[in-house]
């Protein structure tokens, strides 16, 4: 296992949005606290100190006595996200082969939106004054045609001193067949450039398709001096602090890394802060005895879906930020914006509308008091009667009901000639409606029925609209974290270390060279098993995987398929693959065709490093009476009519307790809103499942 050794086993979980740093800290005896501290987008990492000083407080000792007794600390963060959406990278060169000084430009040469006749594909991330082209070439057989001609290199080296360039992009055509002249080329560059981070294509992305590792290779430059800075930065101001466990921080693959590796391949973290939370929804599931997930998650201005299958977090290879593509592989998390923070608008054709614009954390909802005159989903919850007033943000603050009223009257109500009750509720719908269908994008629409699912909750919204979501898709059970807003910070202390390899290696399945392409998944396995190594795992508790990427001789596309490996790949394997191949293929496109020629394109391995998980404590049962945790009544709509609905604090729910809708349940940084015809019961940990009336009896 990872080393953690300490007295206490304290962990703390890290994720730190737009608004607020969540952390999730789990003492030696398993008992889970939530904190949050407001985000301080200047630097990050005075946010996460200020929760972590939070946390501290709570528990009566000093930052330096809190971080001694920490074993491990696990950062999702979203650095490397907001360099690319803000463009506010390093300075990039980019060297490539001679010729080919466009095709960062180019892209893939079609229109990515081609319905849209305004869409403008976004500005590359290296302008062409800072593309640099070299005389070398590889063919596309590995076979060197032209040697590199180190002369170019040292001009470029010069163009980009002269241009105060910060980080230097390195993709040569067919160069995952030979790396040698990337490799020269980085060498001459590091000679020249010392201070400049130095990336190479080979090592980031080493396969077909020239366009998607340009891309990725740059996305690599363009992020990995800044998060490589904060990672440096985080590292010493722990350790001045007291802190000698594990730092790890998350990928956008599900996993977690350490901030060396990090730090040298700073693009797969574009998706961290998201991607813990699959992980996180699967174990929750896993207690109830599901291993098909649907997670949500709603935020300030998203609702982020994604699917977990047999266990797996749905993955992509083919993925954009801020439109630039990302071809390394990424949970496959589809957005929407629908936000509590979404703004309420009536378009020209009277159409009531919800999102994507947000009003952010400043102005804010107008409910929020700070000066927002547009309506919310955040303003329509509070006037349902969802929302306590007195009771939100950890109670840092009271809501404003008047001015809720008057920004939906205003804006929503009197234009659309509705009742302030009939405005709100109409807003509640078409968020809903909004969220079902991109629950409906990453399942219905893959060929996935959602009823067969559990649904997992998560943002401290989310769970007021959890319940009519679900009633809309046919999903029977819904499971609400307690730590529900928080939920991403939960979720980094359950995933594992996680590094994924690919070569490519195309080939004919009918004439596939067994041995070489054995001897390439060897390499792959060494490299792996280093690298898991260095960032302290025991040899016990590494699981590789090895899949391969295989499609029909004359397709665009090629599926990953799962390959039996035990060092050499077998005649036997092979047929395996192929018929596996040929009935994934049959679920995903309604046919396949037996018989015909298939080919090899890029072999594959997934290495994981098993962390040791901490162990939430399990309440005793306490029955099903609630009534302990009965705060009163309040008046709330409820299928279009305002009625006195039963109050229960959360945080008073004990094992067993048993909640029937009507309802709201509500705790400091989440509610949940439990309609007629659905019980919640709370598990052993404490979580919240939510089912019909019927089906929880």
């Amino acid at each position: 296992m990872v080393n953690t050794s300490n007295t206490t086993g304290r962990r703390v979980g890290i994720d730190i949005g737009g608004t607020f740093t969540d952390l999730f800290v789990v003492e030696g005896d398993g008992q889970g606290r939530i904190y949050k501290s407001p985000t301080t987008p200047h630097d990050p990492s005075v946010g996460l100190l200020n929760g972590l000083t939070k946390a501290a407080d709570a528990v009566g000792e000093s930052l330096e006595e809190f971080l001694s007794g920490v074993s491990a600390i696990v950062h999702g963060t979203t650095i490397a996200t907001n360099a690319v959406l803000t463009r506010q990278g390093a300075k990039t060169g980019f060297v490539t082969t001679r010729g080919f000084r466009d095709l960062l430009n180019m892209r893939r040469g079609i229109r990515d939106r081609q319905n849209d006749s305004k869409y403008a594909p976004p500005v590359p991330l290296v302008p062409r004054d800072l593309v640099a082209t070299v005389r070398e070439r590889i063919d596309v057989l590995g076979n060197e045609l032209v040697t590199l001609n180190e002369d170019d290199v040292r001009a470029a080296a010069q163009l980009f001193r002269d241009q105060g360039v910060d980080a230097v992009a390195i993709s040569y055509l067919w160069s995952f067949l030979d790396p040698a002249h990337e490799q020269r080329t980085a060498e001459i560059l590091r000679e020249e450039l010392p201070d400049a981070f130095v990336t190479i294509s080979s090592d980031v992305l080493p396969q077909i398709r020239a366009y998607e590792r340009h891309s990725t290779t740059v996305l690599n430059a363009f992020v990995g001096p800044k998060l490589q800075k904060y990672l440096a930065n985080i590292k010493r101001q722990l350790a001045d602090r007291g802190f000698g466990g594990t730092l790890l921080i998350v990928q956008s693959n599900g996993g977690v890394m350490s901030p060396e590796i990090a730090s040298e391949m700073a693009v797969n973290a574009l998706m961290s802060g998201p991607a813990a939370a699959p992980e996180a929804a699967l174990q929750y599931a896993r207690r109830h005895g599901s291993e098909d997930v649907i997670t949500v998650d709603m935020g300030g201005t998203s609702f982020d879906v994604a699917l977990v299958r047999d266990g797996k977090p749905l993955l992509t290879s083919d993925s954009e930020i801020g439109g630039y593509r990302v071809a390394l592989p990424m949970l496959d998390i589809h957005t929407v914006g629908a936000g509590g923070g979404s703004l309420v608008w009536v378009d020209s054709g009277g159409i009531l509308r919800v999102g994507p614009q947000s009003a952010t954390a400043t102005p804010g909802p107008a409910c929020y008091g700070r000066g927002g005159q547009n309506p919310t989903t955040t303003d329509a919850e509070l006037l349902m009667g969802y929302l306590n007033p007195d009771l939100f943000g950890d109670g840092a603050f009271t809501l404003d009901v008047d001015a809720a009223r008057k920004a939906v009257e205003e804006k929503v109500a009197e234009p659309l000639g509705l009742s302030v009750t009939e405005a709100v509720e109409g807003i509640y719908r078409v968020v809903n409606a909004t969220m079902a269908e991109a629950v409906n994008a990453v399942s219905v629409k893959r060929g996935v029925d959602p009823r067969e699912f559990t649904l997992v909750v998560a943002g401290g919204a989310g769970p007021i609209h959890a319940v009519p979501i679900a009633q809309e898709l046919g999903i029977s059970r819904i499971i609400v974290p307690r730590e529900s807003s928080v939920f991403c910070a939960v979720g980094t202390l359950l995933t594992d270390l996680k590094h994924m390899y690919a070569r490519t290696f195309v080939s004919d399945m009918d004439s596939l060279d067994l041995s070489r392409v054995s001897a390439v998944y060897r390499e792959m396995r060494d490299e792996a098993i280093v690298t898991l190594r260095s960032e302290n795992v025991d040899p016990d508790a590494i699981d590789l995987i090895f899949t391969a990427d295989v499609r029909y001789v004359g397709q665009f596309d090629e599926i990953e398929v799962p390959l039996e490996f035990d060092g050499e790949l077998t005649p036997a394997a092979l047929k395996q693959l192929v018929a596996d191949f040929e009935e994934k293929h049959e679920s995903l496109n309604g046919y396949s065709m037996p018989g015909e020629a298939t080919e090899l394109i890029n072999v594959r391995l997934t290495a994981f490093g098993r962390t040791t998980k901490p162990a939430l404590a399990e309440d005793p049962s306490a029955g099903q009476d609630p009534s302990a945790a009965h705060k009163g009544t309040r008046e709330a709509i409820f299928s279009g009519s305002e009625i006195q609905v039963d109050v229960y604090d959360g945080l008073e729910l004990r094992r067993d307790n048993r909640v029937f809708g009507p309802a709201v349940i509500e705790q400091p940084t989440t509610t949940v809103v439990l309609i007629e015809g659905y019980t919640l019961t709370v598990d052993a940990q404490g979580t919240y499942v939510i089912e019909p009336a019927r089906a929880a009896d």
